[in-house]
């Protein structure tokens, strides 16, 4: 006697790395809001723990001051100042709110690749979901994480998580189930040259005055060693403080564009770094700060260093507008101004994330002055994205070769005779006769006894 027994449905993907259908994609956007967050502050923790041991190999303060300091600096990743001792530490280490950002859009999308096809507001429903999730993990972070002698700003740890995870979550929901593609095909092609051109330019600032800061701080290398060699640090110390130094390389790179602009930057109250003044006084002993030029009269060259941001406002339309077809010149120098301008916007805003205050009293005021860069950085952008796009235009004009399309013959139908003519009578048409070149079959004697041949004419 046999017994048949029925296979139990699975509810799984059937191959690894297959799809789930049937995850909802609220429920797969709350467990990656919450995931990502822990990434990043595990991260963070491991490299405070690691510091730590490599400085005195565990000599001073416990395993929970170390895991305190990770939470403390994940919290300043997100925008949160933090009080030591009653000094208010307020600047943002952007190269960690740009490690959050890139976790939070990779668990984003890694949620929404493996979720049903939703809609838009079910793509809204789920980018709240992630971002209270990715929330309570940064408010529990900041609550536990305050002492005594260190507590982060609530409010700001709060809102710095809202936006990381409404921006960098939504972004990545969007990406992974196909809406972000859908919406920006449906984007005019004005909007996406303006915003393409717009973030070139920026980025091709951005990497100038990074270059601008490199170059400084080998020209002034023996100095930034003596610094270091100062602080009589050991090994692990050293390559602690590189590290914290490395993230606040984007900080200093948003610094050297301020200068490139023109206005420049403070570092402590009542202090000027520019192309055309410089006024220092008396700056902490960090190795990075020997970057920083001498005090007094600038040689006037220096001034023509403002120059940059109209050549990266240039270059940036000019490559936007490479592949396109030419445009009448009016409505290119539009995009080109319009690029420039919104290019500039965008370099003041992140230039102002850039500053914050190092302590009280002097060092309460580190950064770039907000208005006046936004002032420069708009017009020399304004005037190169004009520049740049009248003359990639004019050239593709002349350069431009139209591709005109063979002409297509179409095959003729039939015509039909009416009903009743003589040619309907006489039954169905004959196709046309076609020229036939007569053949001369004349017989002609062969010669020397030869049959005779046929002579065909060529």
């Amino acid at each position: 006697m046999s017994t048949v027994t029925t296979r139990p449905a699975t509810t799984g993907p059937s191959r690894p790395g297959e799809a789930d259908e049937g995850r909802p994609l609220a429920t797969g956007a709350a467990l990656a809001g919450g995931a990502a967050a822990l990434i990043g502050l595990v991260v963070c923790m491991s490299l405070a723990l690691t510091g730590w041991f490599l400085a005195d190999a565990g000599a001073h303060g416990n395993t929970t001051d170390a895991l305190r300091v990770g939470a403390d600096a994940w919290l300043a990743g997100h925008g949160s100042h933090v009080v030591l001792a009653g000094i208010l530490i307020g600047v943002t280490p952007l190269a960690l709110t740009m490690m959050v950002v890139l976790i939070t859009f990779r668990a984003g999308r890694w949620a929404a690749q493996h979720a049903a096809p939703v809609d838009d507001r079910t793509w809204a429903g789920s980018v709240a979901t992630f971002t209270c999730a990715y929330v309570v993990v940064a408010v529990v972070t900041c609550v536990l994480a305050s002492r005594a002698g260190a507590s982060p700003v609530l409010g700001r740890a709060l809102l710095g998580a809202v936006l990381v995870g409404a921006l960098g979550g939504g972004s990545g929901l969007a990406a992974g189930t196909g809406r972000l593609a859908g919406w920006l095909a449906q984007v005019p092609d004005w909007s996406r040259d303006v915003a393409t051109g717009a973030l070139a330019g920026a980025l091709s600032l951005l990497a100038a005055g990074a270059a601008l800061v490199a170059i400084s701080l080998l020209v002034s290398f023996n100095e930034a060693a003596t610094v270091l060699s100062n602080l009589h640090l050991t090994v692990g110390g050293a390559l602690s403080y590189t590290v914290v130094m490395a993230l606040f390389a984007p900080n200093a790179a948003l610094f050297g564009v301020s200068y490139l602009t023109g206005p420049g930057f403070a570092f402590g109250t009542g202090t000027t770094v520019s192309p055309t003044a410089v006024s220092l006084g008396v700056v902490p002993a960090f190795p990075v700060l020997a970057a920083l030029p001498d005090e007094g009269p600038t040689p006037r060259w220096l001034a023509g260093l403002m120059v940059v941001p109209v050549l990266a406002a240039g270059a940036g339309i000019a490559w936007t507008l490479r592949r396109r077809e030419p445009l009448g010149h009016d409505v290119a120098a539009l995009r080109g101004a319009g690029a420039g301008f919104a290019g500039g916007v965008l370099v003041a805003v992140v230039v102002g994330l850039s500053g914050g205050a190092l302590g009280t009293g002097r060092m309460a005021d580190v950064g770039a002055p907000f208005a006046e860069v936004l002032v420069f950085a708009t017009g020399l952008m304004t005037v190169g994205g004009l520049a740049g796009a009248v003359g990639t235009n004019g050239w593709r004009r002349r350069a431009w070769t139209p591709q005109v399309a063979a002409p297509v013959r179409t095959p003729q139908p039939p015509v039909e005779s009416p009903p009743g003519s003589p040619a309907q009578e006489a039954g169905p048409s004959q196709p046309a006769p076609t020229d036939v070149t007569p053949v001369d079959v004349t017989p002609v004697d062969g010669e020397d006894g030869d049959e005779p041949t046929v002579e065909v004419p060529r």
